[in-house]
C-alpha cells in the first residue's frame, strides 16, 4: 500500500519551505524599502582604489547618518570636488568642522597618496559605508537605477503575498468523485432488448 502524499512529515516540510520563502520575501521587501526611503544606498565598486577592503565588482552598502557622527577613519560616499557628477568612496584622513560644514581630506586605501582635493560636506547627513558584498557590483547598477526602484519594491511585495497565500492554503487536495456516465437512449434504436418478446403486429 502506497503512503499518503499528505503525511505529517511532508506537510511539515512544505510548511517549512513556505515559511522560509516568506521570510526571504519579507527581508527583500525590507531591504528594498530601506533603499527607496534613502536610509541605505548601494554602490558598485568600479575601481581598485579601496582594495582589498572594497575590491572591484563588489557592492558597498552605505547608511545615512547624522553629520555629527562622521569621524576620521570612516569610509564615506561624496561628490568629487570639481566633478559633482562623480561619486567617490574613500576613507577620511583628516576632518574639521566650521559652522554647518564638515571639511575632510580623503584617501583610497590602495592609493599611495591622499586625494588631491579637500571636500566640503554640507547638509545634516552623510552616507557612511557599513558593509560590502562581493561579486555583485555590476548587478547593483540595475537594482539602484531610479527606473527600477518601484518595480523592485512591487516585485518583492508580490513575492511576499504569494508566499503568504501558499503558506495559508490547505495542503489537502480536493478530488471530485464523478459517477460513470450512463449512456442515453437512442430514440432511433428499434432493437428489441434481449429476452423481450416483440408484440404481434
Amino acid at each position: 500500500m502506497s503512503s499518503s502524499p499528505h503525511t505529517p512529515g511532508r506537510r511539515w516540510r512544505r510548511w517549512s519551505a513556505n515559511a522560509a520563502l516568506l521570510v526571504l520575501a519579507l527581508a527583500f521587501v525590507t531591504a528594498a524599502a530601506g533603499v527607496l526611503t534613502g536610509r541605505y544606498q548601494v554602490r558598485p565598486v568600479l575601481s581598485s582604489s579601496m582594495a582589498p577592503k572594497l575590491p572591484v565588482g563588489s557592492v558597498v552598502v552605505t547608511q545615512r547618518v547624522p553629520m555629527s557622527r562622521v569621524r576620521t577613519g570612516d569610509v564615506i560616499v561624496f561628490h568629487r570636488p570639481g566633478a559633482p557628477d562623480q561619486l567617490v568612496v574613500h576613507r577620511i584622513t583628516t576632518l574639521s568642522r566650521a559652522g554647518g560644514t564638515v571639511v575632510v581630506r580623503t584617501k583610497g586605501d590602495a592609493n599611495p597618496a591622499a586625494d588631491p582635493w579637500t571636500a566640503s560636506l554640507r547638509g545634516g547627513t552623510a552616507y557612511r559605508a557599513v558593509a560590502d558584498v562581493p561579486w555583485v557590483g555590476y548587478a547593483a547598477v540595475w537594482a539602484h537605477s531610479p527606473g527600477t526602484r518601484r518595480g523592485t519594491l512591487l516585485a518583492g511585495g508580490l513575492l511576499a503575498l504569494a508566499a503568504a497565500v501558499t503558506a495559508a492554503w490547505p495542503g489537502r487536495s480536493r478530488r471530485r468523485l464523478r459517477s460513470p456516465a450512463t449512456p442515453s437512449a437512442d430514440p432511433t434504436d428499434l432493437t428489441t432488448p434481449s429476452g423481450a418478446v416483440a408484440p404481434a403486429s
